[in-house]
């Protein structure tokens, strides 16, 4: 099949997915549509616009999901998912730091309810539910809700929050192996990306004074460690047998940054030069071509040699990778680092409808590019959306960031 008639399949199989969602959308949506089947750049505004817009989405789906989590997802096929209890954990972070920054006291207080919700469904084992109604607790979602409870018990010094991440961490510690890494209640084994889970036990130890919470985190880290390959590349990071997508990707350096950052002492080298190599990396693969002729636009999941063969893009990855390729440019200054993120804001900034767009995707990130095959195709997950903001914000306040806790 040539390159063009390939093309056209995919744009056929977009329009017909569009017109299938007409009736949650609306018939008026016929050039957001086109747009979408032809996989076509919405166009750009201000990092503000886009930032406020992803916001006022991310209420939209803690709505659609009764106002205490937020909604998983709006797929096209299905319209609005049940509230996800791993992504509302570190959204309500989100939140938080938004509310500063907008100066919204009403993301604050969402904030608040979906962290008692968390709380309300918390497991009587202290971890965290993969989906509520659900019995099957696992170890990352929790330590991504212990880092939201964190942020709000340093914002409001309500000891519940606090009291609810210690159970969520003797959980954690009772489920670890010998070697320090978390194979029971997980998706697929030991993994990399649980190092985003010993951040959250780190923020733990500093804030309850409680040492087993470090100690655990340091063992598992220096698993994760043992996994990186020469070139940055990290073994047992993807899901499964799979090559690993840049959303685990940067699950995996993001949370080896800042335990690093937190815990310095524990390592042989600076927290930069943890994940530099990777970082270096991403950088040549940001400068590449891109999947559709876009810059930025890079390809969902990468082999040990930092190859791909995809030709759609993971968004959530990438708006990940733009907010850790920022923080490290903040006390690791690179030229590359800062033209990486922002080739990698740009071209997420033109998948993102605006304007009069419906509601349910107004401010959306969609999960792939082209958004009708790849990662969550024909979907709008809400923490691509979380991250997206988070880009976005570290951004605007470069020069006095405001740190997201999660």
């Amino acid at each position: 099949m040539t390159a063009v008639a390939s093309a056209l399949q995919r744009a056929r199989r977009g329009a017909r997915t569009w017109l299938h969602a007409a009736r949650r959308l609306g018939p008026a949506q016929a050039s957001l549509g086109l747009r979408y089947a032809m996989s076509l750049p919405f166009p750009i505004r201000s990092d503000r616009e886009h930032l406020e817009a992803t916001v006022q989405w991310l209420c939209a789906a803690h709505d659609a999901a009764g106002g205490d989590g937020v909604s998983a997802a709006f797929s096209l096929t299905s319209g609005w998912d049940v509230a996800y209890p791993e992504t509302s954990g570190y959204i309500l972070a989100t939140f938080l730091a938004c509310g500063e920054y907008l100066g919204d006291a009403a993301l604050p207080a969402r904030a608040r309810r979906i962290g008692d919700w968390e709380i309300a469904i918390q497991a009587p084992n202290g971890g965290v539910l993969s989906r509520p109604g659900k019995p099957e607790t696992r170890v990352f979602n929790t330590g991504q809700v212990v880092l939201g409870w964190l942020a709000l018990f340093e914002r409001t010094q309500d000891a519940g929050y606090l009291e609810a991440a210690r159970r969520a961490g003797d959980y954690l510690l009772g489920l670890q192996e010998a070697d320090g890494t978390w194979q029971r209640d997980t998706y697929c084994g030991a993994r990399t990306y649980h190092a985003r889970t010993d951040w959250g036990l780190l923020r733990l130890a500093r804030l309850s004074g409680d040492t087993r919470y470090a100690e655990a985190a340091r063992r598992n880290l220096s698993w994760v460690l043992r996994q990186q390959q020469e070139n940055g590349w990290f073994r047992n990071c993807g899901f499964n047998n799979d090559d690993p997508i840049t959303h685990v990707i940067d699950y995996t350096l993001i949370g080896v940054l800042e335990c690093a950052l937190l815990d310095a002492g524990a390592f042989d080298r600076s927290p930069a030069e943890l994940i530099a190599r990777s970082a270096e990396a991403i950088c040549d693969i940001v400068a590449r071509p891109g999947v559709g002729g876009i810059a930025g636009m890079i390809p969902a999941s990468f082999d040990s040699g930092w190859r791909s063969r995809d030709r759609d893009s993971c968004l959530t990855g990438n708006a990940q990778l733009a907010c850790t390729l920022l923080r490290l440019h903040g006390f690791a200054p690179c030229p590359r680092y800062l033209a990486a993120a922002d080739s990698l804001i740009a071209a997420l900034k033109g998948t993102q409808a605006l304007g009069s767009a419906p509601a349910s995707v107004r401010g959306a990130l969609p999960g792939s590019f082209p958004m009708h095959s790849g990662y969550l195709a024909n979907g709008y997950p809400n923490w691509g959306a979380k991250f997206f903001a988070d880009a976005l914000l570290a951004r605007l306040t470069r020069e006095r960031p405001i740190a997201v806790a999660a």
